[in-house]
Order: structure tokens, then C-alpha cells, then sequence
């Protein structure tokens, strides 16, 4: 993590404390005072990190390290609680779209492939994109599918989507407005955006304060609540069908992992604890600060 915090401090004039328009409602983002190192809009609430990157800093954040060693101990290793997560979210999402089967579909920040396996037996076709060119290249070759490395603003689709996907993503945007506006852009009218992230309103974040799990810059930048996500929503044509705080699927060795080589700084307790045969196990997880929101395009949007 040490690593992850030090790339965001590549121009560190750029990051002191400053006003900046809130990307939810265009009011004046200010420094939150009980969560330093953020700010807060006094208009919506919408909380944002206080960190400047460029798209091509932010990429070095997102190369085979992060997912072997600084925000995972190995993201392969989670593929079996990842796709325990992603089934329960497309059990959703068909109870919502009966069409669902013959929908295209597009996920955004696809990694390593993992609901996109899934979901091309559950939909009509599925792609995905990711900055992470390595994953990107992993998931086709190791589980062929439709996976790209790129750009999501900057690349142009020849039809439009039933739905559009993001899961655990839109934290780590840079301007996630930009891709909400696409988004809608490219769904067809009356088509779906999902996506999962946290929810700073929720019970545990507030009382948790700075020390809250999903804080974390410069890899979470944006930090929503139900509101915000609804406010934005809305203002690019979108009207919130489904909101929820499910529980997670997580393996004993990546909590351990995080709590003790990344928050407490003792990898050699991790490493110790972690062979241990309890260590493999999973288990569904609920502190109620996640958030899973579908919302449907306008019928009449242009």
C-alpha cells in the first residue's frame, strides 16, 4: 500500500488542500475536517479524495502488482469468492431484466475475466475493458473472453448495450460523471447500469470515520453514498431500480492478508497464520457498506 500512496505523490503541489466543482451537482467541494485528506461538497455531500493524477499515473497504479502483493495478496486466489459475489449479482439483475439472456452486455474493469465467464452463459454476448493490460490478457487467454485493454471514454462501440457493468470500479475513476454520461450514451433507451461500491453513508463507514476499509487513496478516489449515486445518476438520465447492501464472499487468507500485512505493517504474522489450513476457507460477509444499485436509461433519452 505504501507503494500504491507514493504514486500519488508524483506532484505533491497538486494535491494540497483546495476547492474544486463536485462532479455529482457542481457545487464547491471543500476539505471534509473529520476525514483528512478528502473532500466533501457542502452542497450534496458528495466525498471525493483530494489526490491529482493523470490518466497515465493512475494507469501505473493498476499493473500485475496491484493484484499480486499491494491491494491483493493474489487476485487469481479470490476467482472462487469473486464468482460466488458475481452469481448472486445476476440472479439479480435477471429477476429485473427477464431479457437478460439475450442482452449485450459490457463490463467495465473486467480484470481478469472472472464475471465474464459467467456471463457469457448468462446473457446474449458479453465484452469487457480494462486499463489493467496484463489481466486483460490473462482473461483471454486463459478463460477466452471477449476482453479488451483500453480506454472505456475513449472507445466508440458499433451498438448500443442492454447493459452496462461496473463492478467494485467506479471508486477507482478519475471522472466517473464521464462515464456515467457514456454509459448512458451507449444503452440502448430503457437499458441497465450496475455497479457495486461504497457506501459512505452507510452505518459502519460513519462510525468507522477516517479509518473506514474503503478509504484509501489514490486507488479509491470517490467515495459515494446512496444519495450521491442516485443524485448522479439521475442527472445523466437514469432512474435507480435497485439498491441493496449485500454481503460479500471472502476468503479467510485475503482478510488476513489485509488486515494484518496491509493495515498492521506484519507480513510475517500473515505468512504464519496464513498456511494455516483455516486460511483457505470463505464465507459471506455483511457490514452493510457496499452498495449494489441498478438503474435503468430513460425510455425517452435521446
Amino acid at each position: 500500500m505504501a507503494n500504491l500512496m507514493a504514486a500519488a505523490d508524483v506532484d505533491s503541489s497538486a494535491r494540497t488542500a483546495r476547492a474544486q466543482a463536485c462532479l455529482v451537482c457542481g457545487g464547491a467541494c471543500a476539505p471534509a475536517p473529520a476525514l483528512p485528506g478528502l473532500l466533501q461538497c457542502a452542497t450534496c455531500d458528495f466525498v471525493t479524495a483530494d489526490v491529482a493524477l493523470t490518466e497515465q499515473e493512475q494507469a501505473t497504479l493498476y499493473g500485475p502488482d496491484y493484484f499480486h502483493g499491494h491491494e491483493y495478496l493474489d487476485y487469481t486466489l479470490e476467482r472462487d469468492a469473486l464468482r460466488a459475489n458475481f452469481r448472486g449479482r445476476l440472479a439479480t439483475m435477471r429477476a429485473i431484466d427477464p431479457a437478460l439472456p439475450r442482452a449485450r452486455l459490457l463490463e467495465i474493469g473486467c480484470s481478469y475475466g472472472y464475471f465474464l465467464e459467467l456471463a457469457a452463459a448468462a446473457v446474449g454476448t458479453a465484452q469487457g475493458i480494462d486499463v489493467a493490460e496484463d489481466a486483460v490478457a490473462q482473461a483471454r487467454a486463459k478463460l477466452n473472453v471477449d476482453a479488451v485493454a483500453g480506454s472505456y471514454v475513449e472507445k466508440a462501440y458499433a451498438h448500443p448495450f442492454d447493459w452496462i457493468v461496473m463492478w467494485d470500479t467506479i471508486e477507482h475513476l478519475l471522472r466517473p460523471d464521464r462515464f456515467v454520461a457514456k454509459a448512458a450514451a451507449d444503452l440502448k433507451p430503457g437499458g441497465f447500469i450496475a455497479f457495486t461500491t461504497g457506501d459512505i453513508g452507510s452505518l459502519n463507514a460513519r462510525l468507522r470515520g477516517r479509518r473506514w476499509r474503503m478509504i484509501h487513496p489514490p486507488t479509491h478516489l470517490h467515495y459515494f453514498s446512496a444519495a450521491t449515486a442516485q443524485r448522479l445518476l439521475a442527472a445523466h438520465g437514469f432512474e435507480v431500480v435497485h439498491m441493496s447492501h449485500p454481503g460479500a464472499t471472502r476468503s479467510v487468507r485475503s482478510i488476513l492478508y489485509i488486515l494484518l500485512a496491509l493495515r498492521m505493517g506484519r507480513p510475517r504474522w500473515y505468512e504464519a497464520i496464513g498456511r494455516l489450513p483455516l486460511a483457505r476457507l470463505s464465507f459471506a460477509l455483511n457490514l452493510g457498506d457496499i452498495m449494489f444499485v441498478i438503474a435503468r436509461r430513460s425510455e425517452t433519452a435521446s
